[in-house]
């Protein structure tokens, strides 16, 4: 899950801050005893980060490559993503609702201020995002592949794979492109659009229509010129890129 999913997350759980958590099932190890009674006191985003604010520690989750959340609220059921057949890692049962986790990353932070632990400046979703900040830190990787720029997290926090992907798309460069190859003018381009398209990506996802968006993140012929589209594992994360040979050059 990408930062736009988890910024929509923290919206669609709101209704459960101030609410207490009268039970708690699920497969994890991490002592999930350690939630009973307890009142979540907030929830936010932060990049790929989910947290839950409890009265001296939090709750982190990190939903990986596959991990997604449901919940039910008002008596209607809401997920994070298509429905999942994996055994429930975290079920956490309010009065009114549940809360349940799926193949995530789960980790307590002992503080009773865990906001105060992130900065919001990389993270794309908030208001507090600092473009120039990117742009600085960008210019300094000289020897780096825009693909394994945008999926650092310590400068676009939240961006995934298919941002990614889409994003270099729209811009017509290949992922491989060492940014010493890339005029300021683009790389300014390629920072607003990526902000653009991930605030794109949450509204589309909020319909669950993503997916009818994707241009070429998992596509096999190009939209634009009709050629074969090369799928392959780039760069020093070794993520898969999807890029077109004829129109990214």
């Amino acid at each position: 899950m990408e930062g736009p999913s988890l910024f929509l997350a923290a919206e669609m759980l709101s209704p459960f801050v101030g609410k207490t958590i009268l039970a708690i099932e699920g497969n994890t190890k991490i002592g999930k005893e350690r939630l009973s009674e307890k009142k979540i006191l907030d929830i936010f985003s932060w990049g790929k980060h989910l947290v839950f604010q409890f009265d001296e520690f939090a709750l982190r989750i990190h939903f990986m490559l596959f991990g997604s959340y449901e919940a039910i609220i008002k008596n209607k059921k809401i997920t994070g993503d298509y429905p999942k057949k994996a055994k429930p890692q975290l079920q956490l049962t309010f009065a009114k609702g549940q809360i349940i986790i799926y193949s995530s990353s789960l980790k307590y932070i002992e503080t009773a201020h865990a906001k105060d632990l992130y900065d919001f400046s990389t993270d794309i979703m908030s208001k507090k995002w600092d473009s120039k900040k990117a742009l600085n830190t960008v210019k300094k990787l000289q020897e780096v592949e825009i693909g394994d720029i945008l999926l650092d997290q310590n400068i676009f926090s939240g961006v995934g794979n298919i941002i990614k992907n889409e994003v270099i798309f729209l811009i017509k460069i290949s992922p491989t492109t060492l940014i010493k190859n890339l005029s300021n003018l683009i790389l300014l381009k390629i920072i607003k659009n990526t902000q653009a398209y991930a605030h794109q990506f949450y509204e589309w996802r909020k319909k669950f229509v993503l997916k009818k968006h994707y241009q070429i993140y998992r596509k096999k012929i190009c939209p634009l010129c009709g050629e074969k589209v090369c799928r392959k594992k780039t760069g020093i994360r070794d993520r898969l890129s999807f890029f077109c040979p004829n129109c990214q050059k």
